[in-house]
């Protein structure tokens, strides 16, 4: 047991451990992730390696927001002059990938696509695209480009991303999920935002979060951009924008502690918004993601 003079001294070094402990916490936290690397020529496919013609621009001029690298492959298969085409768009984040997978209107899920004498089959695992094409009366097995996604690293692919399980559950419209980047509630978007509709009987509404935590300077920035109006009925905080995003829809967003956004709005009263963007802040501000 600790004699008097032996907590004394305890007591008179703890607060220059503390700080040595947070300085080690502070530069662990700034220390730089170490970035991916791939190796395309080490990549197989069913052991087949690729062919020599890898192509890889890491500055692509595609006109597609985000996209920091394309990477081209051709894999030779047992026919003669057939081959297996491979193509990875790499963005700059999951949320941007899910954006063009979703909203470009080039893929089709698990769905393959005939492109001329081509059938173009896609898979979206993280920040990655893939893209697969091959001769259309060959038979290729989705497991097996499965496979071939999962030798990058993170692989991770299907579904919509866990960000989105912060949002309210009940009253969810079925297929009408969506992620932004470009517009938010009909102006510029600062930073990409994941949306979801809601209907109850004959009332329909929108709950949307930022993907990632946004910085105070591109929330305002965003902010201004809104017709802001005066709410009626309710209490005005002072942290919350109240906005008219169309004939008969109101709307409230607000900069969360930390910096997670989230907006609501829809056709409804301004009582009733109130409550579900409480639930809807609740929900996002307790999440993990």
């Amino acid at each position: 047991m600790l004699n008097f003079m032996s907590m004394n001294r305890f007591l008179s070094v703890l607060p220059k451990f503390v700080c040595f402990c947070a300085a080690a916490l502070v530069l662990c936290a700034c220390e730089p992730k170490e970035e991916e690397t791939v190796d395309y020529t080490e990549l197989c496919y069913n052991d087949r390696w690729p062919m020599d013609d890898i192509r890889i621009d890491d500055n692509p001029n595609e006109n597609i927001k985000a996209l920091v690298k394309r990477v081209d492959l051709r894999y030779p298969m047992n026919m003669t002059g057939d081959t297996l085409d491979v193509t990875i768009l790499e963005f700059k984040s999951d949320v941007y990938a899910l954006d063009y997978y979703m909203n470009s209107g080039r893929f089709q899920g698990i769905v393959p696509i005939l492109r001329g004498s081509f059938l173009e089959q896609s898979i979206r695992s993280a920040s990655r695209i893939f893209i697969f094409k091959h001769d259309s009366f060959r038979r290729y097995e989705r497991s097996d480009l499965e496979s071939y996604v999962h030798q990058f690293p993170n692989a991770r692919h299907g579904g919509f991303p866990q960000e989105f399980l912060s949002l309210p559950f009940e009253h969810r419209e079925p297929g009408h999920t969506s992620v932004l980047t470009k517009y938010f509630i009909g102006v510029k978007a600062y930073f990409p935002v994941l949306a979801q509709v809601y209907r109850d009987a004959d009332l329909l509404w929108n709950v949307a979060r930022s993907w990632d935590l946004v910085d105070e300077n591109d929330f305002i920035a965003w902010g201004r951009q809104l017709n802001i109006v005066q709410p009626k009925g309710i209490y005005r905080e002072t942290s919350t924008l109240y906005f008219n995003a169309g004939e008969g829809v109101n709307g409230m967003a607000t900069r969360l502690p930390g910096g997670r956004v989230v907006a609501v709005w829809g056709y409804l009263d301004w009582t009733d918004l109130e409550r579900k963007f409480f639930t809807a802040s609740d929900r996002v501000y307790g999440a993990r993601y």
